[in-house]
């Protein structure tokens, strides 16, 4: 198999080269013989001996097979879809592999869900028939044949064998490793990290030896945590770098965020992170942030209600972020039929029926909000700026590792990432290793409400667009109750304006 196609980066190239009897110094560089030789050795099941993130496909020179696969978590993207002709298109951006396709239309299941929960959700994109390789799979194409199966299945099965400081230095000496094989590329590419309040990007700063942080900014305080990060910094000993971000730049910013990513994404921490990352990529080509623990060490403030929620038969969880019911996302559309949610998370629910209900929670934000939203916004966001972001977090050995903690050390008496925050208790303060979690906040309630920004936002929410598409009286309900201040609404009225930013930009 020849390779053909890699996005990504390989953390243990060094052991690879070894175990494959590999030349660190071949001509063709260090990832394709890398590669090749480990489908030569493992076959499908290749991508569960490289840590990393990674999308590849590799073809049959002589039968003209491919093979594609992404890493366990999806850190990488990877869409595909079978042409009128039967050949077979794949790329990193579904905008990118619908231009090549001879015919393609909007996904209206794909659309619903998009406004039910505010991203694009499981293996359907919004352009029809084509189809997003999920995180932990492979993908096989003969000619006439697509076969896609799982390589890595995700299962928590805790080990109450060790004590909570067994599991704080197995968490330390893990994380450490990690960042040590990203030490060269962080150094050469400009040393600096993006930092928060909070402590996962503290921790990660702490085990770096990142000299520079940036944290995002803005003039209204009540949502800045740039001070506190300012003082975690001091304290560690890095330079710290407000990046300040207005309205203006936000909204002029969305437009980048959904080209980038090729479909609609209702975060608006996405966007402040590409803004941060701009300016970031002013002085450097890397940085590490600090996605994946809340996901992997339940830091969620959802998980606190672990009791109400994630029971078979009793309320579902669908992941961390919510917009609208089926029903109410059916009437705004005007459509005929709902499609249901539950289908995205039975197999999720039946493969952790005899577990504890956190970790049902965690693998259904694993598989369908961290890799659906998160990722999604961070490629997006790298692609856009062109700064390349290093997740230690989010790598296959935290991943093994954060499976194995008992959930009574995950989520503490309604401390969430606790057995995490004890281990960074040993590099920083109490207040910041137990610092309550805020989150990525953006003053987006304030913005949208603010006179000089109305008659932009309502140019896009009521347009023949927007016609072809909701119920207008809805989406004008929806605004003129915003306007009077019911908040919750922010999240379905930006849903609602995204998408029509998308399609004008990447659809129409």
């Amino acid at each position: 198999m020849r390779l053909c196609l890699f996005d990504g980066r390989i953390r243990n190239w060094v052991q690879l080269c070894e175990e494959l009897a590999v030349d660190p110094d071949d001509e063709r560089g260090i990832v394709q013989p890398i590669l090749e030789a480990a489908y030569d050795k493992w076959g499908h099941d290749m991508g569960n001996h490289i840590y990393g993130a990674f999308a590849l496909a590799m073809r049959d020179e002589e039968s003209g097979a491919l093979f594609c696969a992404r890493d366990p978590l999806g850190l990488r993207p990877l869409y595909y879809g079978v042409d009128v002709d039967g050949t077979l298109r794949i790329g990193g951006n579904p905008k990118d592999v619908a231009s090549r396709m001879a015919d393609w239309d909007l996904d209206y299941e794909a659309l619903q869900r998009y406004l039910m929960l505010g991203y694009p959700v499981g293996e359907t994109t919004l352009y029809l028939g084509i189809k997003k390789l999920m995180p932990g799979h492979y993908l096989t194409h003969d000619g006439s044949e697509l076969v896609v199966r799982p390589y890595f299945s995700l299962a928590f099965q805790p080990d109450f064998s060790r004590t909570e400081g067994e599991w704080a230095t197995e968490i330390e000496r893990t994380f450490e490793k990690i960042v040590a094989e990203d030490a060269g590329v962080l150094a050469a590419g400009g040393s600096c990290s993006f930092l928060s309040g909070g402590v996962d990007s503290s921790y990660m700063l702490a085990i770096s030896d990142a000299k520079r942080a940036y944290g995002v900014g803005y003039a209204e305080e009540a949502s800045s945590e740039a001070k506190v990060a300012a003082q975690t910094a001091e304290y560690l000993g890095a330079e710290f770098r407000e990046v300040r971000v207005t309205s203006d730049q936000f909204f002029e910013a969305i437009p980048r965020v959904v080209r980038a990513a090729g479909l609609p994404l209702a975060d608006a921490s996405t966007v402040a992170l590409l803004l941060g990352s701009e300016e970031v990529a002013r002085n450097a080509t890397c940085c590490l942030s600090g996605e994946g623990a809340d996901e992997l060490f339940a830091g969620y403030h959802t998980y606190r209600r672990v009791n109400e929620i994630g029971e078979t038969g009793g309320p579902w969880h669908f992941g961390c972020s919510g917009l609208m019911r089926a029903e109410e996302a059916q009437r705004l559309l005007r459509m005929d039929r709902s499609f249901p949610m539950e289908d995205l998370v039975k197999d999720i629910y039946a493969a952790t029926e005899s577990g504890e209900r956190l970790s049902r929670l965690q693998a259904i934000d694993l598989a369908l909000w961290f890799e659906g939203d998160i990722l999604l916004g961070a490629n997006a966001v790298a692609r856009a700026s062109g700064l390349n972001l290093l997740l230690p977090y989010a790598d296959r050995r935290m991943v093994d590792l954060a499976t194995r903690v008992p959930a009574d050390l995950r989520l503490k008496d309604g401390c969430g990432k606790y057995v995490l925050r004890k281990a960074a208790q040993r590099r920083m303060p109490d207040e910041v290793a137990f610092r309550a979690k805020v989150g990525f906040s953006v003053p987006i309630r304030a913005w949208m409400r603010d006179e000089a920004r109305r008659e932009e936002m309502e140019s896009v929410l009521f347009n023949s667009a927007s016609a072809l598409f909701f119920d207008e009286a809805m989406v004008r309900s929806y605004w003129d109750s915003f306007l009077d201040g019911d908040d919750y609404l922010w999240h379905i009225v930006y849903a609602l304006y995204v998408f029509l930013i998308w399609y004008r930009e990447c659809f129409s």
